[in-house]
């Protein structure tokens, strides 16, 4: 029986070529959006799952009380006193910030940068077991001199060699002995990782928190009970009992495989992911896919009168209905499997497209665990088959031999009813997609045109790497400002756009001032960024007393009372000389933070990046000009970005949402459209005898247009009735997460509805059109 309806149904199939064609083109599209969409959600949420002790391994972090911000950095003395305290702690690694910098790696005439070397523990890989390829884990980093490279960052230095006991110089001076080289993971990692060497440092001190703690547990630990067990430990600590305010801490040990999607940490240097954005994204695609199944349904509901004498004759002839949904349901599949194929070379093709939107490495058909994507793939296809399918083949297996055999095809208004809800849908989803796709516009828009509290344009950065060049600055500035074409020089360590900043907690007049960034700068720096004073006046190198004077910005004054303190001594006995406006350091999500400048001392964070701001004049020279004399001060590779460059990065993944929404919302206007040209020909079909007799009866082309627009017309109105609200709180929801955010008028909700009953329109007219201006004779002839 299986062959029977397998031949049948590819000889119908065969016959209807142009449905077919249509009925699996737009099957094909949806499915290929959503299998990039899988990609892309599968790679999010596979972060650190290569790492067989994954489920055992914590990132500790620590919160100030319940009204404090949460901090990924801890004292190095917390993770061995835990440990002795915790019988559930089986291991600890740590991993030190003042470790973790840019270093220049050489061998012989080779050499090249490396930003991501971790200073660790040597017990590390007890925690991340990487698969060595050569060297030993447990001998890698036991000693100061050895250092553990990735396989690429070996290959390119030393080939495809074994480089164990090799020699290499970083920064020229310091010599090192690679002691190991491991394979690069098969998923991605939370830390941006190409080798390590061991940390420099022991522990600064229970009040600096300058390491990154993770914990392994034994096997078997139950997640809510060991964060409940580290703070009753932490508690018992000494220190934490001599000081008052340390007894609202509480510690939060986050599975390492949350932590790029989950963490919500400051002062984090891992990798962070949007799980809003991976939400939106599969939701979406999810659409995009229920309504290339509706579109399917719709056309194979088109269809059916001329499936209607066929399904009625195999009634007489003793077909039960179960048998006939088994062969509806025979061609649905075999539609949906050419779908599938053609959807997976849709997919394949467009994700290099996907790949340089979103900044990743996805393939399909090299896809890290073939086993998870064949099985969502299996279940995305049932799911499928059984909605595209379902009704379609209950529909036309449910008609009456005796009405079809006499000409009569319709269904009833229960049929009917259904068809308009399918089609109601479709245009829920593209309304939704339409006003979301304006919104953000509009915000992406706003981000790009917004006033960030400095001027990014013509400002050049680069890195010191030397500390004496730093110590010695001054003469060195003389020298770039005498360059045509440089206009202001200065140093800063966090310029706008690097989320990594210094927080302190302090005391003044015995008052808590906790969680205050600070920016070191050097003179000029304001200048430089076009920040002027809006109280007071700028540090300057012209009063001598400035060398320990702060600023403050807007956010600090509010936050710490700071008013009437212009002038006067602050924290740390520095003297207030003025408060510039509040900038945009992490990006449009963060409101500004209180943040202090101050200049560069021995007791401060080092202003290790150079800042010029250039004329915009015969750039191409000037910068070889400065690139001449740096290499002259440090003679090594010249390396340097543009502020506005860098500083894009903070709303680039808006900017890709808004091209992937672009894609989304067309897409699934083109299927809607498709799906209304469906129902409209069904009908048409259905009311073309009606349609006769009104034409006979002296009804004009256009009343026949009107009446049948006014049905889909209804509809339509109706989906936007229902879609504009939930677009709108779609919309207030996405937009609360920004503390920068565009305000949402009026004009996205009418511009979706004005589509919406265009396209209408336009696609039922065309439709209806040839039918209204046929000869009555012709519609009623077989009477």
């Amino acid at each position: 029986m299986f062959r029977l309806n397998l031949k049948i149904a590819l000889r119908n199939l065969w016959k209807t070529k142009g449905y077919t064609l249509m009925n699996i083109f737009g099957l094909s599209i949806g499915l290929a959006g959503f299998l990039i969409i899988l990609l892309y959600a599968n790679n999010e949420r596979s972060y650190d799952t290569w790492n067989p002790n994954a489920e055992n391994v914590y990132r500790l972090s620590i919160k100030g009380g319940p009204d404090q911000d949460e901090y990924a950095s801890s004292p190095a003395e917390l993770a061995p006193a835990l440990k002795e305290m915790t019988p559930e702690i089986e291991d600890y690694g740590r991993y030190y910030v003042w470790d973790t910098r840019q270093r220049l790696l050489s061998s012989g005439p080779t050499e090249m940068y490396v930003d991501h070397i971790l200073g660790v523990d040597s017990n590390w890989f007890n925690l991340f077991p990487y698969k060595f390829i050569y060297g030993a884990a447990k001998s890698s980093i036991v000693s100061k001199d050895q250092i553990v490279l990735s396989q690429p960052v070996s290959e390119k230095i030393f080939g495809k060699t074994n480089p164990v006991g090799q020699t290499l110089l970083i920064n020229t001076t310091q010599r090192y002995i690679v002691s190991g080289v491991y394979e690069l993971p098969n998923t991605p990692e939370h830390i941006e990782i190409e080798g390590f060497v061991k940390k420099s440092s022991t522990g600064d001190g229970w009040n600096n928190g300058n390491f990154y703690t993770y914990l392994k547990a034994k096997p078997g630990t139950d997640p809510v009970e060991f964060n409940k067990k580290l703070n009753a430990a932490f508690q018992k600590l000494p220190m934490v009992k001599k000081e008052a305010s340390m007894q609202k801490t509480t510690l939060i040990a986050l599975p390492v495989t949350e932590v790029y999607l989950h963490s919500t940490s400051l002062m984090d240097p891992t990798k962070r992911g949007n799980p809003k954005m991976v939400t939106i994204l599969v939701l979406f695609s999810s659409l995009l896919l229920i309504i290339a199944c509706i579109n399917f349904t719709n056309l194979s509901i088109a269809q059916s009168v001329k499936r209607a004498k066929e399904t009625g004759i195999r009634k007489v002839l003793g077909a039960a209905k179960g048998n006939l949904i088994r062969y509806f349901l025979t061609e649905t599949t075999i539609q949906c499997l050419v779908a599938l194929l053609l959807a997976l070379v849709f997919a394949e093709v467009s994700l290099p497209i996907m790949n340089r939107l979103m900044d990743m490495d996805l393939s399909l058909f090299t896809y890290n665990n073939p086993g998870q994507l064949g099985l969502q793939i299996g279940f995305v296809m049932l799911f499928v088959i059984v909605i595209s399918g379902g009704y379609a083949a209950f529909f036309l297996s449910s008609y009456e031999p005796v009405k079809v055999l006499k000409g009569n095809f319709s269904r009833g208004t229960g049929s009917l009813w259904m068809r308009k809800v399918l089609i109601s849908i479709q245009f829920i989803v593209a309304i939704v997609f339409i006003i979301a796709l304006i919104i953000i516009k509009q915000q992406v828009n706003y981000i790009k045109n917004q006033d960030v509290g400095f001027n990014k344009d013509h400002v050049m950065v680069f890195k010191i790497r030397k500390g004496e060049t730093r110590l010695n600055f001054q003469p060195i500035k003389d020298r770039l400002l005498k360059i045509d074409g440089v206009t202001e020089v200065s140093r800063v360590n966090y310029y706008p756009g690097v989320k990594a900043m210094q927080v302190i907690g302090r005391e003044f007049n015995g008052q808590p001032v906790q969680n205050l960034s600070v920016v070191t700068v050097d003179f000029d720096y304001f200048e430089v960024m076009g920040m002027p004073a809006l109280s007071g006046r700028l540090i300057s190198s012209k009063f001598k007393t400035d060398s320990t004077a702060v600023m403050v910005n807007e956010a600090a004054v509010k936050k710490y009372g700071l008013k009437d303190l212009i002038g006067k001594k602050w924290i740390n006995d520095q003297v207030i000389v003025g408060v510039v406006k509040d900038h945009v350091q992490k990006g449009m999500e963060f409101a500004a933070e209180p943040t202090v400048f101050m200049v560069e001392t021995k007791n401060s964070n080092t202003a290790d990046q150079v800042i010029l701001k250039v004329n915009g004049q015969h750039t191409q020279e000037t910068v070889a000009e400065i690139k001449n004399l740096w290499q002259s001060v440090e003679p090594f590779p010249f390396q340097y970005t543009w502020l506005d460059q860098s500083f894009a990065n903070v709303y680039i993944q808006y900017v890709r949402l808004d091209k992937i929404f672009n894609v989304f919302t067309y897409v699934t206007l083109a299927l809607a459209i498709l799906g209304l040209f469906a129902l409209a020909s069904f009908t048409v079909q259905e009311r073309t005898k009606e349609i006769g007799v009104r034409k006979v009866l002296g009804a004009e082309t256009k009343d026949i247009l009107k009446m049948i627009n006014k049905t889909f017309l209804i509809l339509v109105l109706t989906a936007n009735l229902i879609a504009i609200p939930i677009a709108y709180i779609l919309a207030s929801s996405w937009l609360s997460s920004f503390a920068y955010r565009s305000t949402m008028s009026i004009w996205p909700f009418l511009a979706a509805a004005f589509v919406s009953v265009l396209v209408t329109v336009l696609t039922v007219s065309m439709q209806a059109y040839k039918t209204a201006n046929a000869k009555p004779v012709d519609a009623l002839k077989y009477e």
